[in-house]
């Protein structure tokens, strides 16, 4: 005698439900959105959150008010340090020249080990924006030990007497490029790897 086999249809997947679905089956291996990053600093005018916290990179989330000062004078010896601007504008001195460049939405910055560099808000609103440290250096330790008030060394020092290496080391994209094909890459400097964007000397900023 013959059976019947019933086949339940399943209801169709939400949106959001697929995204997720084809986020976990996907090679990415971490997926995390701004809001749900671990907590290192909130205040009224400056919050911090580590969004991936990796031997071979950590990233962190930053908003500051206007005219806060984020970083001053240093040098990385075995990391990159990099930032890629959210909202909002932020302040660079780079290199032994201090050559000063303001980077906007959707413009980036990179400094390789041996580059000097600061940061600040010199704006009137409020920035934020992704800073990528590869490999981490130490970073994400040093940011939980600013939280839970222990001190952590790492991989920063103090800009070397002769003032590291020259701005035409770091890579800087100022704005988001018009079009992916034509990204504009560098900016301080003199360098044949600066070619679009205006610069100025600038002191160094007051170190934090």
């Amino acid at each position: 005698m013959a059976t019947r086999t019933e086949t339940r249809r399943r209801p169709p997947q939400r949106a959001d439900d697929e995204e997720r679905s084809k986020a976990a089956n996907s090679d990415v291996g971490v997926i995390v959105p701004i809001t749900d990053g671990e907590a290192i600093l909130r205040r009224e005018r400056r919050e911090i959150s580590i969004l991936v916290a990796r031997e071979e990179v950590t990233i962190t989330h930053a908003r500051y008010a206007a005219g806060e000062q984020v970083a001053g004078p240093h040098v990385h010896h075995e990391h990159t340090d990099a930032f890629y601007v959210l909202e909002g504008e932020l302040t660079f001195v780079i290199g032994r020249e201090a050559e000063t460049v303001t980077v906007s939405s959707g413009g980036f910055v990179a400094a390789p080990p041996g580059v000097a560099h600061s940061f600040r808000n010199d704006s009137d609103r409020p920035a934020s924006w992704l800073t990528i440290h590869t490999p981490d250096g130490g970073f994400a330790a040093f940011m939980r030990g600013v939280r839970d008030g222990v001190k952590v060394e790492w991989d920063i020092s103090a800009v070397p007497a002769d003032g590291g290496l020259p701005a035409s080391e770091a890579i800087v994209s100022p704005t988001a490029p018009a079009s992916a094909g034509s990204p504009a890459i560098g900016c301080a400097g003199s360098g044949a790897r600066y070619p679009t964007c205006a610069s100025s000397n600038g002191g160094s900023a007051d170190r934090t």
